[in-house]
Order: structure tokens, then C-alpha cells, then sequence
């Protein structure tokens, strides 16, 4: 990166969104799916939903779209269950460039007011910090499955120095920067280490041994910080495939079976 580059620039890239549209297997399985909207802060947002039982919420990570998810919810659906996938703002095809952390989370606690009987939520890297950060106190899920989840806004921040070669002066801008948009308070918001701390919801973390992005290490520190936790290391499974994983299909329809005959 070139020192020359301003601050303004530098955070709207860090904020800037891959836009990916969803492919043909993705397509496929919407098409069998019924479309929702839901008005959120005058906007409308799109949702899918399929199958009947228990309703489990699907939320993928950053840089991708809900097509991440589709594996999984075909395997929920083959168990029995209701799946509901959606792509979270701006990913996919929905509007914008540029992620707004407080658009994510009325989103989320929307779809966790709107839809009734949710049983449980299954999100994926940076889904999980948005899932569980927008928690409130009313969610009736029973679960939340997090695979490969970041612990902290601030590791996206270092991971982002990390892949942009900013030295540390240029790292305590960007931070300074986050802060005067979001509010100093935005470290301990945006926290999944903090967010499982203070929720009374069984989980279940999902880490492959191979991942490089977000490495295995926080699987166990989230862990440690979520009571009535279990956590499950996939061998060889790196941070991407992880979600393809038949192994892991098996062992998120298993937890859930398990959560439901616990109930």
C-alpha cells in the first residue's frame, strides 16, 4: 500500500465487499425455496426459507454470499428441518458495496424477531461475529453452531494490516479511523468473545486445523469464553472448504438433534 494513500481511502477498502453472484448450484436451490422481504429501517431485504420443523437461520461470511450456506441447508433439510438463508448486506445480490456493521445487525435481529420457532442459528467466519454481536435478549433460539469464527473486529483489523503490509502507525489510523465512524465503544460491540460471554445459549464451534485465515488457536478461546460450549476440530479442513465438508454437515445436524432431545 502506498503511504500516500489517504485514511478515507484505506478504511473504504477495508470495508469494501467482493460482490460475488450466486452460482448455478445456488440459483438451483433458490428456486426451490419461498422468497421473503422484511422492512428494516424503511429498507426492504430479501430472505429464503424451505422445508418445515424446526427453523435453523443460516448466516455466511464475508466476501461471499448465501450460496457458502447451501450445502448445509441441504443437509438440515434432508434432516428434517426448516433452513432460511439470506445474503447479508452487500454481499451477493444485495445493494451496496461497503458493509455497515449497524445495517448488519438491525438486519439480523429483524430475521430473529420475524421468524418464529427458530431453533437455531449456524453461521460462518465473520457470520459468526455478526450473528452473535447482534444478539439480544429475546432470540428463542436454542443453539448457535460458529465455524471458524473470528474472536474480534480488531483480528480483522491486524489481518487486514497483516495482508496490506501496514506498518504499526498506519494500523493505529485505521483503528482511529474505525472509532470516529462507529464509536469508541465499537471493539467490545463487535466482539464474538464478548458476545458469547454474555449469552445463555448452548454453542458449538466448528474450526478446521488447516485454516490459515482465522487459525485453530481461537476455536479454543472461544470456548474457553462460552459456557456450555463444546467444540469440534476438523482435521485438514481450512477456513474456506470447511463449509463443503460432508463431516461437518454430519456433525451440525447431529448437535442439533442433540440440542432438540436436551430441550
Amino acid at each position: 500500500m502506498s503511504r500516500t494513500e489517504s485514511m478515507d481511502d484505506l478504511v473504504e477498502r477495508f470495508y469494501t465487499v467482493v460482490k460475488l453472484p450466486h452460482d448455478p448450484f445456488a440459483k438451483a436451490f433458490l428456486n426451490r425455496c419461498r422468497s421473503h422481504t422484511v422492512r428494516v429501517n424503511g429498507r426492504f431485504y430479501k430472505y429464503f426459507q424451505s422445508g418445515s420443523g424446526p427453523t435453523v437461520l443460516l448466516v455466511h461470511g464475508l466476501n461471499t454470499n448465501l450460496g457458502s450456506m447451501v450445502a448445509i441447508a441441504e443437509e438440515l433439510l434432508a434432516q428434517g428441518y426448516r433452513v432460511v438463508l439470506f445474503d447479508v448486506p452487500p454481499h451477493g445480490e444485495a445493494l451496496g458495496t461497503t458493509s455497515d456493521l449497524a445495517e448488519i445487525r438491525s438486519l439480523l435481529r429483524a430475521l430473529y424477531d420475524r421468524l418464529t420457532g427458530l431453533h437455531a442459528v449456524v453461521c460462518h467466519s465473520m457470520g459468526g461475529l455478526w450473528a452473535l454481536t447482534a444478539w439480544h435478549a429475546g432470540v428463542a433460539a436454542r443453539a448457535v453452531v460458529s465455524i471458524s469464527s473470528p474472536p474480534t473486529k480488531m483480528f480483522l483489523v491486524e489481518k487486514f494490516a497483516e495482508l496490506n503490509a501496514l506498518d504499526d502507525e498506519r494500523v493505529r489510523d485505521v483503528a482511529g479511523e474505525i472509532e470516529r465512524r462507529s464509536g469508541k465503544t465499537v471493539w467490545d460491540e463487535y466482539s464474538t468473545l464478548a458476545a458469547v460471554r454474555a449469552i445463555d445459549v448452548p454453542g458449538l464451534v466448528i474450526h478446521g486445523t488447516a485454516d490459515d485465515y482465522v487459525p485453530p488457536v481461537h476455536a479454543g478461546e472461544l470456548h474457553a469464553n462460552w459456557k456450555n460450549s463444546t467444540v469440534e476440530l476438523v482435521e485438514g479442513a481450512d477456513h474456506f472448504d470447511i463449509v463443503e465438508s460432508p463431516a461437518v454437515r454430519k456433525i451440525i445436524s447431529a448437535y442439533l438433534r442433540s440440542v432438540e432431545e436436551t430441550s
